[in-house]
C-alpha cells in the first residue's frame, strides 16, 4: 500500500515517538525516500518508457506491518463479529452486541471495518450498503523468488514501484519486503496482473497460475520474468474488487459513522484508499477534539465530518473505477485519471486535513 499525499497528514497524527520510528512499517526500511519521487510506466509493446509520473514523497508499507505498528499499546479484539447496535434514549450513548454474545457501552461507534463493512449495513441496510463487482481480473501475489540475480532483475525497473500497460493486461510491481538488503533471494515482491473481463471461478491454482503467465508472456522485461518466475506451487487467487459509492448514512445524533474503506470502498487503480484513510482519520480526531473542548456537540461535528466523507469518498471512488476501467484498455489509456492527475486526489481536502 502506497502513502503518498496523504504521509504529511499521517505523521501529525501518530504520536512523536511512532512518528520518528515510521520506517519500521515500510516495505523497506532501509530505503531512503526522495522528497519528489516519480512512478514509470512502460509501454507494453515497446518496452519503453511511456510516461514518468511525478508523486510525491511515498512510502509503502504492508498492511500487516502497518497494522502492528499503528496498534503499539492499544488493545485490539480480532476475531469479534458485529450483529447489533442500540442507541440509547435522548441521543446518548449506545450499546454494541457482538457474534459471541458480548454486549459493549459506548458514546459512539466508528465503523473502520472495510470494504464490506457490518457497521455500513446496519446504517443503512444490507441493500444500499452492498458493494458494486467490478469487471475486472486482478491477480495479486506477494512472492519471493529465492534467487538474488532474479529479484535484483525484478525490482531493475524502479526500486520502489513500477508498472506496464499492454493491450492484453496491465501489470504493477512493487517491494514488498527487505529483511535484509544484501540478501535478495529473501526479498518478497507484490506482484499484480490484470486485465477486464470476469473470473473463471472454475479455475483452480494451477490454471490461475497459468492464465497469469499466459497473459504476461508478451509483456517486456522485467514485467515479463516476474509473472513467468512465479513458483509453480504458489497460491494465487483473483481478488473480488468491488466499489460502494458513499451516500448519506443516519449518524444517530452523533454516535455512528464510518471511515476508510469502510465509508467510500475504492478500487486499486489510482492508489488512493489509504491516503484517503488516513485524511478520514485526521478530520475525525479534529472534530472529536472539538466536542472535547467544548466547541460544539457530537451531532453537529459527525454530520459535518460525513458529509465531507461523502463527498470526497463518492468523487475518488468514481475517478479510481473510470481509471481502473480506462488503464485496462489500451485505446483510453492515455486520458485515463492516472495518467492526467498521477495520484493528487481527486478532490478538495477537509479543512482539518487541509490545515494539518
Amino acid at each position: 500500500m502506497g502513502i503518498h499525499w496523504g504521509l504529511p497528514l499521517l505523521e501529525k497524527l501518530l504520536p512523536a515517538d511512532l512518528t520518528a520510528r515510521l520506517k519500521e512499517a515500510q516495505n523497506d526500511p532501509f530505503l531512503v525516500h526522495p522528497d519528489e519521487d516519480t512512478l514509470p510506466i512502460y509501454n507494453g509493446k515497446t518496452g519503453e518508457i511511456m510516461k514518468v509520473l511525478p508523486v510525491p514523497r511515498t512510502i509503502r508499507v504492508s498492511r500487516r506491518k502497518m497494522r502492528a505498528f499503528c496498534s503499539q499499546g492499544i488493545d485490539v479484539q480480532y476475531g469479534k463479529k458485529l450483529v447489533g447496535v442500540e442507541y440509547g434514549p435522548d441521543g446518548v450513548g449506545l450499546t454494541a452486541t457482538f457474534e459471541d454474545g458480548e454486549k459493549l457501552a459506548g458514546s459512539m461507534i466508528v465503523g473502520a471495518d472495510g470494504p464490506r463493512s457490518s457497521v455500513r449495513d446496519l446504517l443503512l441496510g444490507e441493500e444500499k450498503a452492498k458493494v458494486t463487482p467490478l469487471e475486472v481480473v486482478h491477480s495479486n501475489v506477494a512472492i519471493k523468488y529465492h534467487d538474488a540475480e532474479k529479484a535484483r532483475f525484478v525490482r531493475s525497473a524502479h526500486p520502489v514501484f513500477s508498472m506496464v500497460t499492454h493491450p492484453d493486461c496491465f501489470c504493477f510491481i512493487a517491494i514488498q519486503d527487505v529483511p535484509d538488503p544484501e540478501k535478495p533471494e529473501d526479498w518478497r515482491f507484490q506482484v499484480v496482473t490484470s486485465w477486464l473481463g470476469m473470473r473463471d471461478t472454475s479455475l483452480d491454482d494451477a490454471g490461475r497460475l497459468k492464465q497469469v503467465k499466459e497473459k504476461a508472456k508478451f509483456l517486456p522485461e522485467p514485467f515479463r520474468s516476474a509473472n513467468l518466475w512465479i513458483p509453480d506451487d504458489t497460491h494465487i487467487t483473483y481478488d473480488q474488487l468491488a466499489y460502494w459509492i458513499p451516500i448519506p448514512w443516519d449518524n444517530r445524533d452523533g454516535r455512528a459513522t464510518l471511515c476508510g474503506d469502510a465509508a467510500h470502498p475504492m478500487t486499486p487503480h489510482r492508489g488512493q484508499g489509504l491516503n484517503h484513510a488516513i485524511c478520514d482519520a485526521t478530520n475525525f480526531v479534529a472534530a472529536v477534539e472539538n466536542v472535547r473542548d467544548g466547541k460544539t456537540t457530537l451531532k453537529e461535528v459527525i454530520s459535518s465530518y460525513d458529509e465531507e466523507v461523502v463527498k470526497r469518498g463518492k468523487d475518488e471512488v468514481l475517478v479510481s473505477r473510470q481509471s481502473a476501467f480506462m488503464m485496462l484498455d489500451w485505446s483510453q489509456l492515455e486520458n485515463s485519471p492516472l495518467m492526467t492527475r498521477a495520484t493528487a486526489p481527486s478532490a478538495t481536502l477537509g479543512p482539518a486535513a487541509v490545515g494539518a
